[in-house]
This record gives structure tokens, sequence and C-alpha cells, in this order.
């Protein structure tokens, strides 16, 4: 295990916290950018750079997306949550992570036994982040944000069991696709929330 890899997968529980955690699109889109990132070393250390850079490009593509559609919506900060939210969340953040160390490797001496075990790791934290991501918010923001994450923990393992161009290319526009769904769905979102303010405090 190389010090990249190790730093990769220190930002995958990070970046996954954070989307898990905070509320604030431009705290998430960041975290989520990062987390393609660190997914796109862990890839590297199984595939040859230039297919794993194509799920870099493609995840910051989506991520990118979905930033700039909040940004041209104006997407404000939602309301402030109680520090008990807060706490939840992170104590179920870390309590993923803990299930995650402990049946990581019963997984990899038992199934995965071709598949290095930082990456399973690393795919595991994504996928199960994702999973709890969708369980504590029903924005849609959010939720694509959360089945993006879960993808990218899917194609982390999948990278170390094989290298398939044709799924590459699929689970690509899969990604892109989720990504346009978000901005339909955040810009339908908005305009509702748009139409229900009154004339007045618009022009305020």
């Amino acid at each position: 295990m190389t010090f990249l890899t190790l730093l990769a997968f220190i930002l995958i529980v990070i970046a996954s916290m954070t989307i898990l955690i905070f509320r604030d699109w431009r705290f998430n889109a960041v975290a989520l950018a990062v987390q393609y990132l660190a997914a796109f070393v862990l890839v590297t250390r199984v595939w040859p750079v230039g297919m794993a850079v194509i799920k870099l490009i493609v995840g910051w593509m989506a991520t990118t997306a979905l930033a700039l559609t909040c940004l041209r919506q104006k997407r404000l900060q939602t309301a402030d949550e109680s520090t008990a939210s807060l706490i939840f969340r992170g104590l179920t953040g870390i309590l993923v992570v803990l299930v995650i160390f402990v049946i990581a490797p019963i997984l990899h001496q038992k199934i995965f036994l071709q598949l290095d075990l930082i990456i399973l790791q690393g795919g595991l934290m994504l996928i199960g982040m994702g999973l709890m991501q969708m369980g504590t918010s029903s924005d849609s923001y959010l939720t694509i944000i959360s089945l993006l994450s879960l993808l990218s923990g899917f194609e982390v393992i999948h990278a170390g069991l094989e290298l398939s161009t044709l799924l590459t290319g699929l689970l690509a526009i899969v990604n892109l696709g989720l990504s346009l769904i978000g901005v339909y769905f955040i810009t339908k979102t908005s305009d509702e929330t748009l139409a229900l303010i009154k004339p007045e405090e618009r022009e305020s």
C-alpha cells in the first residue's frame, strides 16, 4: 500500500462524511469532486491511467453540471439545523466506517480474493456512505449526489475485478444521465419555490 493510495482512502472517508453531515451545496460539490479524485487514484492501481482518467473526467463533468445549476438557480443554503442533527449524522457516518472496517477483511478473504483490500474498502465506503446519505435526506440535489457516490463505489470495486471498456462507457453514460436528471429536478424545485413567492417579495 503506497502513501498515495492511503491518502486517497482517507480523502474518500472525509469527503463522504462531509456530504453526509453538511447540507450546503457548495461543500457537497467540492467534496464530490475530491471524492472522484480519490476514486481515480484507487483505480489507477489496477487500470492504465488513460482508462482511469475517463472516470475522473466524467465525475468532474457531473459535479460541474450540478454545481453550475445550483449557482444559476441561486440555490440558498438550507435552514440552520440543530446541533443534534449534525451529531446524529456524524455518528451514523462513523458507524458506517466501523462496519466497513469490520466486514471488508471478511469479504476480501471469502469473496474478493483477487481484489486489493484498500480498493475494496474504498469502494464499500462510497457505497455505504451513499446509501446512508439517501436515507437521511429527501432533497433532490443530495439524492443525486448520493446516487453518484454509490455508483462511484461500484465502479471502484468493478475496476479491481476486470478491465471492461464497454462497461466503462456505459457507466460514464449513467453518471452523466444522473447529473442531467439532477439538473432537471434542481431547476424544477427552484421554479416551484419561486412560484410560491409573492411578486412583491420576489422583487425585493
